[in-house]
């Protein structure tokens, strides 16, 4: 039920912004309920501006890469705890079937199919057409472009101003562009009718620059190495670092909760580029160490600062990592200023965390089987970061069905970001709520009790049942059905259930046709990504454990006709070490190799 991935990633949003939501428009909802979020409407579908391809690589190594890859290969860090395959948008094969009209709608709009959060609302209309500029140079190489321009200007010098309308250079694809070239369209002449593949290509890649503001930086941006010098800097803690744009000074304060200075507070500033390797993500490059003054604050002088590099400060308070909002270097960088870090002091009484609304969702597609999603929405209030012990595979404060399953955790996509603590994750005061998304399996054979107690106060629960199913509970008030994408649920609420009480309900029956599709729950998550990924955000507390169909023996000597066969590869390849059918060195190793044969076949 493809519903369910729209359902949870609205959730994300709704549950954390407002206790009670109303899940179908057609449905008339209770009072106290808001009605979900429109799909992002799309605007123009051509800039406004041309678009700018430095600044779109900046936002493409914060926003994107941790799960496309560094060079768009589908191969982030976070691709491989997704359920699908992230797409290869910096293949060519991929890249040149692609308008920019119809990837800034992807952008805005998302893909939820795919697992692809929408952007609009994080980044503005600008930012997306800077990056989708950006991403349509991760398949060309400086030299084509060179040779695309040579070749243009010898054929159609006079033929420029056709291919610089950002209207419709927005809804042509490289393989349109292609077809003009060899083929003509109005009052453009089919100047390249004699080019072989390889030269129509890159005239295309070159006809894509003109609409870009500063076509001289797209070498620069499609080349990791253009323009890059290796020289020792002084005093930047990096002897022999690359430097672009020379140095300079990052500055920044922090302080305790309250406003007061953290004075006399170790501070450790990290600086990260995007890997020369095409397929890792950005790397640390640089950790240089400061003490705050007694007012709070720090500089580090003498910093190289090559553009796009990334700069964060880190503070380590009561045994909790605490990190500054990040900053990027730009063409001609003197100095940064980093937001203000905030310290907390530390607690581990979990009941000074509130507990706002539970949702529970249930899929009885799978015979034998039903398969239940928890979303819990909860925030901290208190002026301490609540430290929570895990050993990765429970939460004390989350308490799960007796008989749960196949148990798995993972962030709700909209949640304030969790930071790391000693033997766990820390819950820090913020305005911004939390998620914690729980999913499971339960054995269902015609029948089934559901007995779950409470950790905290639960002030509000709402559950969702196929429509069908027989659903018994005293503690249950029945909301009606609601429409959701055409299939009816049964909903039901609960409220003011107390920490140590047991909420009990018992389900029977056969969903109606319809009702439930074969949609597997726990692939309606949206893992949320992060900037520069599990820096920022703990991606890796929780195990994300899924039962994957596709079984691939994997042996030395296996030819691979396309690069879709080396990412499936990959994949099942990271299926089995989950299993732990393979060991931590042998996944290395062959994970490395097929990486490399990727890397060849581009």
């Amino acid at each position: 039920m493809k519903f369910l991935s729209i359902l949870v990633i609205s959730l994300g949003a709704l549950i954390l912004a407002a206790c009670n939501f109303s899940l179908a428009s057609d449905i008339t909802p209770p009072p106290d309920y808001v009605s979900p979020t429109p799909m992002p409407t799309l605007g123009a579908l051509f800039p406004a501006v041309a678009p700018d391809v430095q600044n779109g690589a900046t936002i493409f190594a914060q926003n994107c890469s941790a799960c496309h890859g560094i060079k768009g290969l589908g191969d982030g860090p976070q691709s491989m705890q997704l359920p699908v395959t992230v797409p290869g948008i910096g293949l060519p094969e991929v890249a040149r079937s692609a308008s920019p009209a119809e990837w800034f709608k992807v952008v805005t709009q998302g893909n939820l199919d795919r697992f692809m959060p929408p952007f609009v609302g994080v980044l503005n209309d600008q930012e997306r057409w800077d990056v989708i500029s950006y991403v349509f140079t991760l398949h060309t190489t400086p030299d084509q472009i060179t040779q695309g321009n040579s070749l243009f200007e010898s054929n159609c010098s006079g033929c420029a101003g056709k291919f610089s309308d950002q209207t419709s250079m927005a809804a042509l694809s490289e393989n349109d562009l292609v077809g003009i070239i060899k083929n003509g369209r109005g009052d453009i002449p089919a100047f390249g009718k004699n080019f072989t593949d390889d030269q129509t290509y890159a005239v295309a890649a070159y006809l894509r620059t003109l609409t870009f503001a500063n076509p001289s930086e797209v070498a620069a941006a499609s080349s990791p190495t253009a323009g890059v010098t290796e020289s020792p800097s002084p005093g930047n803690g990096t002897p022999g670092a690359t430097t672009v744009a020379g140095n300079g000074s990052i500055s920044g304060s922090v302080q305790m909760a309250g406003g007061t200075p953290a004075a006399y507070q170790t501070v450790n500033l990290q600086g990260f580029d995007h890997a020369q390797d095409q397929t890792s993500g950005p790397q640390e490059v640089l950790s240089l160490t400061a003490t705050t003054a007694s007012d709070g604050s720090y500089k580090f002088e003498n910093v190289a600062m090559p553009a796009n590099r990334i700069f964060l400060a880190e503070v380590q308070y009561a045994g909790i990592k605490y990190h500054s909002g990040f900053q990027a270097a730009s063409t001609n960088t003197a100095d940064i200023a980093l937001p203000t870090l905030k310290l907390f002091e530390s607690s581990n009484d979990l009941s000074l965390l509130k507990l706002n609304q539970i949702h529970i969702y249930t899929d009885f597609a799978t015979a034998g089987t039903v398969q239940i999603l928890e979303i819990f929405a909860f925030s901290n209030p208190s002026d301490k970061s609540i430290v929570i012990s895990t050993d990765g595979t429970s939460l004390p404060f989350i308490k799960l069905p007796d008989g749960a399953q196949n148990v798995g955790y993972q962030a709700g996509q909209d949640s304030a970001p969790f930071v790391t603590a000693n033997k766990g994750i820390a819950v820090v005061p913020t305005e911004t709520p939390y998620s914690i998304i729980a999913f499971f399996n339960m054995p269902y054979d015609k029948k089934l009790d559901i007995n779950q107690s409470f950790a905290l106060d639960a002030p509000s629960l709402v559950l969702l049942i196929p429509d069908g199913i027989n659903v018994n509970g005293t503690q249950l008030a029945n909301k009606g059905i609601q429409v959701i994408q055409n299939n009816n649920y049964q909903e039901f609420s609960a409220n003011d259930l107390k920490a140590g009480d047991t909420f009990s309900f018992s389900v029977s029956g056969q969903p109606q046709t319809g009702s439930a599709t074969g949609f597997d729950l726990r692939q309606g998550i949206l893992i949320g990504g992060g900037i520069l990924g599990s820096l920022l955000i703990i991606a890796g507390v929780f195990l994300f454990y899924r039962d994957r169909r596709l079984k691939v023996e994997v042996v030395d000597g296996v030819e691979f006709e396309s690069t879709d066969e080396v990412m499936d590869a990959i994949l099942a390849l990271d299926d089995l070490h989950r299993a732990g059918k393979i060991s931590g060195q042998a996944y290395q190793n062959r994970r490395g190799e097929l990486k490399e044969i990727l890397r060849e076949m581009n």
